[in-house]
């Protein structure tokens, strides 16, 4: 049976000019629908929340009953790090307080991104809740945990030790600087600088309360590393950013789910995987 969709277009979940999401809503008054919040790609430079409409994950989950919402997050060329993850928790608080009047089940909201979006998403998911419980905005008291996390081409570090040991090549991860808001990657080898790294990079946040992730690339999975002859959108883009999490995963022998070229994903997998990690 085909889905009746609602749609939001460009609701303002925060102040700030690009604190917009769309919203694609399958739930009714009688049956709340879980939800998965999408932040797209661009090197935290670029991309729109618009990009989701195309994807095989929207697809997926519509079918199966699970409404989707896509944010824009600001850009670092104004706003360095911290702003787009902050913006991240922001829109999952905002989803989870439009809750009940949009129809969705609040105990049921995963989230998911793509390249650098994928990154804020998956920031986010492994810290759990980062609500604020004495803040006067209602918004920022809503829990920002969530249920799953699905990833396309996603880093887990902006820390470029992270290739240490799995790449021998020459690049560093584009923008670096200018994400964190610095005049050159030098700064960031100085104590300070290494301290904000941790801080920005999701894997710092891996714990036993993780949530089921799913992770899928273009590129094969070549261990035991990176090729050093990988182009930079390889390097940045490679499977073995999800191969190094998820010895964290199993190590704890939570679920956590790798699909890349060799090993691609499987009709249907993506929504599937959403409403199991709910059940």
């Amino acid at each position: 049976m085909q889905q009746v969709v609602t749609e939001y277009k460009d609701v303002a979940y925060g102040p700030h000019e690009r604190n917009v999401l769309d919203a694609y809503l399958v739930g009714s008054e009688e049956a709340p629908a879980p939800a998965v919040i999408f932040f797209h790609g661009g090197g935290y430079v670029g991309g729109d929340k618009g990009g989701v409409v195309s994807t095989k994950l929207m697809q997926e989950c519509l079918a199966a009953g699970i409404s989707v919402l896509s944010a824009n997050y600001r850009f670092i060329q104004k706003h360095p790090f911290p702003a787009p993850m902050e913006d991240g928790t922001r829109a999952i608080q905002f989803v989870r307080h439009m809750a009940a009047q949009w129809h969705i089940d609040p105990a049921r909201i995963a989230s998911s991104g793509s390249s650098a979006g994928g990154h804020i998403a998956l920031w986010n998911a492994l810290q759990g809740s980062l609500a604020k419980l004495d803040s006067q905005d209602p918004v920022e008291r809503e829990s920002s945990e969530v249920t799953a996390f699905v990833g396309f081409g996603t880093q887990v570090s902006k820390d470029q030790r992270f290739y240490e040991g799995i790449y021998e090549g020459p690049h560093i991860q584009p923008n670096l600087a200018m994400f964190y808001g610095v005049d050159s990657v030098e700064e960031l080898y100085r104590p300070e600088g290494l301290k904000l790294m941790e801080r920005a990079s999701a894997i710092t946040y891996m714990s036993d309360k993780a949530p089921p992730l799913l992770m899928q690339y273009e590129f094969e999975l070549d261990l035991p590393r990176i090729p050093a002859e990988a182009p930079v959108s390889e390097v940045i883009h490679h499977p073995m950013h999800a191969y190094v999490l998820k010895q964290r995963y199993d190590a704890l022998g939570k679920t956590f789910v790798l699909r890349h070229k060799a090993d691609p994903l499987r009709p249907g997998e993506l929504a599937r995987f959403v409403l199991d990690s709910f059940k």
